[in-house]
């Protein structure tokens, strides 16, 4: 038997069948365990947290979503990251509010501090999911400094971009450290277990794009695992009440709301009515 393990990130999953330990386990498994590398280790920490952080991000935005990278002038350095994270901790503050006035979306956020590679200069990049004007008033509100400069999650993918912002994690052994901060209001990847037989394969199912897969096997166990992205789910209903808005002047509202109907009853009864 294996264990088989599905973690779910919005439409990402990543589908994994390995064997378990066993625990009489020979002497040559356990001195095989015994010479795994310190560098072995903190490798396998690194792409953990790069992984876990492609899950955050795909179960919590979507690609047309932002990413925004803002820096500062010289007369505003901040002397230590706890700065910085004040704040952004005053923009968020800002930007929630104003969302709440208006009924748009909630404000989700993860951003990574990085300052220690290229030039060592402190900046931010912040994951944002998208509602209008984001970058505009972004830049009003982030007043210490005049260069923000926008991306879309699709311009890297949620891999790209979680390799792209951990990497100060494998350049400067930073394992141990917390490198991202996220609000308050993410959602989790879902997660299920189970027992499969030794013989069982993971594979995508029928209109998924294949993004990874492999595994590998030696005298000691083996693995199988994919990484696929789920197809979009369209909302049909939306989709024609757009499409009825846009080509029918006789429906002005969408068709949900049944408010045409009762409008041509009233002028029936009244007798307002074209003859």
């Amino acid at each position: 038997m294996k264990r088989r393990k599905t973690i779910r990130a919005g439409r990402l999953v990543y589908d994994i069948a390995y064997t378990v330990p066993r625990p009489n386990a020979t002497p040559q498994e356990r001195k095989r365990i015994r010479e795994v590398t310190a560098e072995q280790i903190a490798r396998t920490n690194c792409n953990s947290a790069q992984r876990k952080l492609e899950l955050l991000m795909a179960a919590n935005f979507e690609m047309e979503d932002l990413v925004i990278t803002p820096t500062y002038r010289d007369a505003d350095l901040p002397d230590s990251a706890d700065v910085t994270r004040r704040r952004l901790g005053k923009v968020f503050k800002q930007l929630r509010a104003y969302r709440k006035a208006r009924g748009l979306p909630e404000l989700k956020y993860i951003y990574v501090l990085e300052g220690r590679h290229g030039d060592h200069r402190p900046h931010a990049h912040i994951i944002m999911n998208a509602s209008e004007d984001d970058l505009e008033l972004f830049k009003s509100l982030w007043i210490w400094g005049d260069d923000v400069q926008l991306n879309y999650i699709r311009d890297r993918g949620y891999d790209g971009w979680a390799g792209y912002l951990t990497k100060e994690r494998r350049e400067a052994s930073l394992n141990g450290k917390k490198q991202w901060v996220g609000s308050r209001n993410l959602k989790q990847p879902e997660i299920k277990w189970a027992w499969v037989d030794d013989g069982a394969s993971v594979d995508a199912p029928p209109g998924a794009q294949v993004l990874d897969e492999g595994g590998g096997r030696n005298e000691m166990a083996s693995c199988r695992y994919i990484k696929y992205l789920l197809p979009r789910q369209d909302n049909n209903k939306n989709l024609r009440a757009r499409t009825r808005v846009v080509a029918g002047l006789e429906c002005p509202l969408t068709s949900r709301t049944g408010m045409e109907k009762k409008r041509r009853r009233r002028r029936q009864e009244d007798g307002t009515g074209v003859q």
